[in-house]
């Protein structure tokens, strides 16, 4: 499942963890910090999975240009058209059923942007602790460190 994953991106699986430890953190807090944890847990939830969502129909959108040859434009505008109308879908369940919070959902969305920001870092520790070490280029797997500098 993590090398299908990969082959997406190979950021996902650590942007996928990064996002679930961004859910248990926030819905810790959550029941911790209020009275009443349920509508606003609900909420947080709903905007992680949103967050995850939008991740996968992005790295689908950027695959299918580069190595599908797709129309770009349209392919980003409506991947676009896409995730604004599952975000205001979401909003809308929430809001009409009142099941959830609309602002802890918010910041559930916030998820992808925190994830996405700290990938690069959590990628360098990880490699530092499994010993891969260097600076990898690219999904073709080249070192860097290799690189000759007198180009």
């Amino acid at each position: 499942m993590t090398e299908r994953i990969k082959e997406l991106n190979e950021a996902l699986p650590g942007i996928l963890i990064l996002d679930f430890v961004y859910l248990l953190i926030g819905e810790l807090i959550i029941f911790l910090a209020f009275e009443e944890p349920a509508k606003i847990a609900v909420g947080f939830f709903a905007g992680v999975v949103y967050a995850v969502f939008c991740v996968f129909n992005m790295s689908f959108r950027v695959r299918k240009v580069v190595y599908g040859r797709a129309d770009s434009r349209r392919t980003f505008i409506l991947g676009y058209l896409i995730r604004l109308l599952v975000m205001i879908l979401v909003f809308a369940v929430l809001y009409y059923s009142d099941v959830g919070n609309i602002l802890a959902a918010l910041a559930g969305m916030f998820a992808m942007k925190i994830s996405a920001y700290l990938q690069p870092v959590t990628q360098k520790i990880s490699s530092k602790i499994s010993g891969k070490g260097g600076k990898k280029g690219g999904e073709h797997e080249c070192d860097l460190n290799d690189v000759d500098d007198s180009l």
